[in-house]
């Protein structure tokens, strides 16, 4: 696995376990913090410099979602969901263009 889909694959986890913390329930959520804490520094620590969009609505994704366990605002949740939105339609152009270089 090359340094650019593992980097992917960070970001992908740390998206869906954002959007998973929005859909559980209140106890599992105290236990699913900590690893999006975790890999929150992750994605920090990842460098896709031709997709800084990606990395950046991702970390906005994840704070979003953590800052919605603490305070549980409902327009936490919304604009977590959103950014995840985002995330998932930019993985999907950047794998159409992969496909289309005849990389993927």
């Amino acid at each position: 696995m090359s340094n650019i889909d593992r980097e992917i694959e960070i970001l992908t986890k740390a998206t869906l376990l954002a959007g998973a913390l929005l859909d559980a329930v209140t106890s599992k959520r105290e236990s699913m913090l900590p690893k999006l804490k975790e890999l929150e520094d992750e994605v920090k620590a990842t460098q896709l410099e031709v997709h800084k969009n990606l990395k950046r609505l991702v970390i906005m994704t994840v704070n979003a979602a953590i800052r919605y366990c603490s305070s549980g605002k409902q327009s936490d949740a919304k604009l977590a969901r959103r950014n995840g939105n985002e995330v998932a339609k930019e993985l999907g152009r950047l794998k159409r263009l992969a496909r289309r270089k005849g990389c993927d």
